[in-house]
């Protein structure tokens, strides 16, 4: 056992009788927008940052009907670990073409301080789309949210889903913030960004113990928080989605890390 006997604010953080530094609510890292929590009696956390040559057994790897050609590797000479997923290359759309990582239903908004985090970088970035956040599907194949195929519209197809979307069927070919709540979807936002072609770039999302939901990329506030941005009560998984909307060719995703926070 172990109390603070030197504090600097109270008794938030000081050091024990063996000098050593404690925090009761746990460790920090990381500027505003792109920050780390580490596991404390209060926290769950899970980062991967996918070092080795074999992914965990935490996640699936779901594949549409054209499985000759997606997969899912550690990708070999990933300087600090990456994992790729590459599509399909059938040229018919999402059911044949996509490739999709999760893992179990194992998250929850309700519990408080929910936060979905990775570094990716799209090979592609047209005729193709993108979803990485959380969903409600952990082990079939499916977009969560995806444009509707007529200007700035969407259509959901997961019951509960948060997360960046990138669609080039929509009019503007943007990073869309997006969410929906037992079918009933948030209002979209335009985030105004695009991913540019073999470019990292950081996607963040914070959901509140109520369903509402921040969205950061690169360290930086984009769009305003969304209400009704998911059922927060919902059983959720993290989900990295990409595929060619059409066109006989496949792309990939290169996954640099995975973080996930939840309060207990």
């Amino acid at each position: 056992m172990a109390r603070i006997l030197t504090s600097l604010h109270g008794k938030k953080a000081g050091l024990t009788d063996l000098n050593r530094l404690m925090v009761p609510k746990g460790f920090l890292a990381g500027e505003h927008g792109s920050q780390f929590g580490y596991s404390s009696p209060d926290r769950v956390v899970f980062f991967d940052d996918f070092i080795g040559d074999v992914t965990l057994d935490q996640y699936n790897f779901l594949e549409g009907t054209d499985s000759a050609t997606s997969s899912e590797l550690i990708l070999a000479g990933g300087i600090g670990g990456v994992l790729q997923i590459t599509t399909g290359d059938a040229g018919t759309g999402l059911a044949a073409d996509m490739a999709q990582v999760t893992q179990a239903l194992q998250w929850q908004a309700s519990n408080g301080g929910l936060v979905f985090q990775t570094r990716i970088k799209l090979s592609a970035i047209t005729t193709c789309y993108a979803f990485v956040g959380f969903t409600d599907l952990a082990t079939a194949l499916e977009a969560p949210i995806e444009s509707a195929a007529s200007a700035n519209t969407l259509t959901s197809n997961a019951t509960d889903a948060v997360g960046f979307m990138f669609d080039t069927r929509m009019t503007d070919d943007k990073w869309w913030l997006t969410g929906v709540a037992t079918d009933v979807d948030a209002t979209a936002q335009n985030s105004t960004y695009a991913p540019v072609a073999d470019t990292y770039e950081v996607l963040r999302v914070e959901l509140t113990a109520a369903g509402k939901a921040d969205f950061y990329r690169n360290g930086a506030h984009v769009g305003t928080t969304m209400t009704g941005a998911l059922t927060a009560a919902a059983d959720l998984t993290p989900t990295i989605n990409i595929s060619k909307t059409s066109v006989a060719a496949s792309m990939t995703a290169e996954i640099d890390y995975l973080y996930l926070e939840m309060l207990r």
